[in-house]
């Protein structure tokens, strides 16, 4: 079997930006560099790297408190750009500190790897790139 997944787009305007929700719901095969953000097929993102992420909301419901979400960069090397667990909404625009991509040779695209998921975790991620 595998994860039940869904990703909505919910706006994606080129020159403004680009936000998608993701749910999961896990039977324990969990989810491993999964691309969901996939620059070339995206009005708003581009394959340089050059965008950055703005805004998450996010609720991960887990049995083991270790378990959680991995947000990466997409590139020749691959860079973690937050791991997330429990519940919460960061704006990341109000100071200034949007997490750029720094991977090497970036792909524009962003993947998702799930960390100890076991049957029945799951979650909701919405990620707003600008």
């Amino acid at each position: 079997m595998a994860d039940t997944v869904t990703s909505q787009t919910l706006t994606d305007t080129s020159g403004v930006k680009t936000v998608i929700k993701f749910t999961n719901s896990s039977d324990g095969t969990g989810e491993s560099l999964v691309n969901k953000f996939d620059a070339s097929a995206l009005t708003h993102l581009s394959e340089d790297g050059t965008k950055v992420i703005s805004k998450i909301n996010w609720s991960i419901n887990t049995a083991d408190s270790k378990s959680g979400v991995e947000i990466i960069w997409d590139g020749a090397t691959n860079t973690t750009a937050c791991f997330l667990s429990g519940q919460g909404y960061w704006d990341l625009r109000t100071d200034g500190n949007e997490i750029a991509n720094d991977s090497t040779t970036p792909t524009g695209d962003i993947l998702f790897s799930t960390k100890n998921f076991a049957s029945g975790d799951n979650y909701t991620i919405i990620l707003e790139v600008r």
